[in-house]
């Protein structure tokens, strides 16, 4: 397993996620790769969120792509909206910190992928963040902290929502 408990708190590993990750990432090209030339990202432009550039074979036109992957979604029925990556550095989460142009957020369990604009995202951020509840996840260390979005509201906001 991937987490550990820690006084009944979930503790993530981040070499076991880092793995989990990058299977899901490949998942994620497949998808894509009918429809755009994908480029994995340099370091400088994963520290600015960003993991893959998306060529349209079509078009010729460039994306920014952010992936995340979430293996609970489907169980809690909530998109988990990081707003703090590292706590004690009071370091910004992806939600607030990313330079994508675009958000990837798969739930493999139900192998769905709901594909939305960052800038909408950000939109809704401090809504979401006003409405739904703040969920502290411990890692070693730290806590990363999110706001728990319902998929059916995350989907309202997705430009599109693909089943793989």
């Amino acid at each position: 397993m991937v987490r550990s408990n820690c006084g009944g708190l979930t503790m993530y590993k981040f070499d076991e996620q880092l793995s989990k990750g990058q299977a899901a990432e490949k998942k994620l090209d497949s998808l894509f790769s009918d429809t755009y030339v994908i480029q994995e990202a340099e370091m400088e432009d994963q520290r600015r969120g960003i993991d893959r550039f998306f060529v349209s074979k079509k078009q010729n036109t460039a994306l920014s792509v952010e992936y995340k992957t979430d293996w609970r979604a489907a169980k809690t029925g909530n998109a988990f909206v990081e707003t703090v990556s590292v706590d004690t550095q009071n370091k910004p989460g992806w939600a607030k910190s990313s330079q994508a142009d675009y958000l990837m957020y798969y739930v493999p369990d139900d192998e769905l992928v709901y594909v939305m604009k960052m800038k909408k995202m950000r939109e809704h951020l401090n809504e979401w963040m006003s409405r739904y509840p703040e969920r502290k996840i411990p890692n070693q260390g730290y806590n990363t902290i999110g706001v728990l979005v319902p998929l059916k509201e995350f989907e309202k906001h997705a430009e599109q929502v693909l089943t793989l």
